[in-house]
Parts: C-alpha cells; structure tokens; sequence
C-alpha cells in the first residue's frame, strides 16, 4: 500500500476523487486541471476505461473475454488487440524473467495447499514450462495451449492503470495525473510526486513508510506475502508461488519496482517476490531505467542505484 504526499502544481487547481471496490480494491485519482469541469471528464474518462478493460481482462467475472477465451484450448481465437498485449507481455515477462513471472503459477496453489508439508514440490512443473498460448497479431487471434488454470492479474491491473492515466492526461487542461489502484500506481506529468512506500513489517495503515521516492511520468507497484498467506504444513506461508520450484516464495515479504509504465512495475515486482535478491537487482539493471527496494524475511533491504536516484 502507498501513502501518496500531494503536491499543488502551480496555475492549476488539485482534485481528488475517491471509490472504492475499483477492481476489486481502493481507487484514487489525483489530477491538477484548469478548472472542475476537466477534472470532472479525466474523472470520468479514468472510470470508463477501468469498466472497459475490465470487462477484457477481470479474472474474477465469468463473462470476461479472458474467461471466456480460458474455456477454449487448441484452437485458435479472435482475441481484442488489448487482451492480445496482455497475453504477448505475460509470455514475454516469463522468458525475461526465467520463469520468476508465469501466469500459471496460480494453478500449484490448491494443490500445494493440500500437501502435508510445504517442502514438498509439486508434481505439475513440467506442464507450467511449456508455452502457455501463441498469439497471432497479424489475425488478430490467441490459441491457449496450456489445461493450467492460469491468472493475469499481476499485469493485467497494471495495464489497466497505465491504460486509464493515459485517458486521463490527454483531457484538455489537465497537466497532472496520478491514477493509484490498491497501491499501484501511475503518474503523468512534469512536476516530481513524492510516493511512500508502506513498511511491511508495520501492521498498521499509518506506520512510517519503508521509503519515499520521487516520480516523474513513472509508475510504482508493489507486491509481496506479507498480507497475503496460507496455511500449508501447519504454518502460515506466503501466497506467492516460485513457479520454479512449486514451493512458496520465501526470499522476501516486499519488492517494490519504479519503471517506466505500471505493467512494468507489476509484474517485475510480482518477479521479484520470487526472485533471490541479488537476482533482481541484477535484473532491474539490465533492463534500465528500474529501481528496486527489496525487503528480505529478517527485515534488511536491497536497492538498486535507480531506485537510490528516486530518493526523496
């Protein structure tokens, strides 16, 4: 969760609408615009394409596209150019990330649950290397390979944030965007946004944040097991799955990413949860332009040099 520190940009007035149940979690919209009125239509230019995308991509309605695509296996199937780009970026982060990310790792969750001791492996990781679909671009068409149950919530949110800031932006007399969705988040805009991060070792909402960085036209998302967690072999153990051993992650309980779109940020910060440290520090360096603050079980941390160039 992020706590974000307002600022008000000059020759321009600062709105804020506030919802919740917006994908399933707190919404929040900040803009600086010339008057209500642009407000009022990024508002509602943010809240249509949420509704839109949703009804592409949600994991949890049955009559989704993506639900609806799910039920079919072998063939393949007119998909939109949205949840094409999703698709394309989930298979292209599991490459990237040497399995770290991979949309099935939600399928070893049940029967990892169902293990009497949690360092049993599970015995479907052969299937979640495979290739999970193709994606045709020139026919406009996905064929899903894979019979795992799978879940592009860790980039599909992200998307959708990146997707409804921009809506936003373009509004005329609007100058400054902030769209945060359960604590991801993405910025448009030219004046520098403090963020601060939430210390998950705190159990309370307003503890002194972790850390506070400075965004300028990036994003921030952060994921981890320390709100999140089941019971297997008599102990509480995080929800995030390493689909590369079939066993719970266990490196850290926090990663947060800066990056240049939420989409980015989202499913690094999903990787990183997985990933040893060192490893995703290594990582957020190759690719440029990726800060990382990691929180390891024993509560020490591990940042990048772009995450330490964000420092507020």
């Amino acid at each position: 969760m992020l706590n974000i520190l307002r600022h008000r940009p000059p020759l321009a007035k600062s709105y804020a609408f506030h919802y919740e149940d917006v994908l399933g979690t707190s919404f929040e919209l900040q803009v600086a615009a010339a008057d209500s009125d642009a407000a009022q239509s990024a508002e509602s230019a943010v809240l249509a394409e949420v509704d839109r995308l949703d009804r592409i991509l949600s994991g949890y309605s049955k009559t989704s596209e993506l639900a609806k695509w799910q039920e079919t296996h072998g063939v393949d199937v007119p998909v939109s150019p949205e949840l094409a780009d999703v698709l394309e970026a989930a298979e292209d982060w599991r490459e990237w990330t040497g399995g770290a990310f991979n949309a099935a790792a939600v399928s070893l969750l049940e029967s990892l649950g169902d293990r009497s001791s949690a360092g049993g492996k599970c015995e479907r990781l052969a299937e979640i290397d495979e290739p999970l679909w193709t994606i045709d671009r020139a026919a406009g068409a996905a064929c899903r390979r894979t019979h795992l149950a799978v879940s592009l919530d860790a980039l599909a949110k992200g998307y959708i944030i990146d997707r409804a800031a921009a809506c936003a932006h373009a509004i005329s007399g609007v100058t400054q965007v902030l769209v945060n969705i359960g604590g991801d988040l993405r910025h448009h805009g030219t004046r520098a946004l403090d963020v601060a991060v939430t210390d998950p070792r705190s159990p309370a909402e307003n503890a002194p944040p972790i850390a506070v960085v400075k965004l300028r036209g990036e994003a921030l998302a952060t994921s981890g097991g320390y709100r999140r967690s089941v019971m297997m072999g008599g102990r509480s153990v995080s929800h995030i799955i390493d689909p590369r051993a079939g066993r719970p992650a266990e490196h850290v309980i926090s990663a947060s990413v800066i990056a240049r779109d939420c989409a980015e940020a989202d499913a690094l910060s999903t990787a990183f949860s997985v990933l040893a440290p060192e490893e995703s520090v290594a990582l957020s360096n190759s690719l440029g332009g990726v800060g990382c603050l990691l929180v390891r079980q024993d509560g020490t941390t591990m940042t990048n040099a772009e995450w330490q160039a964000h420092a507020a």
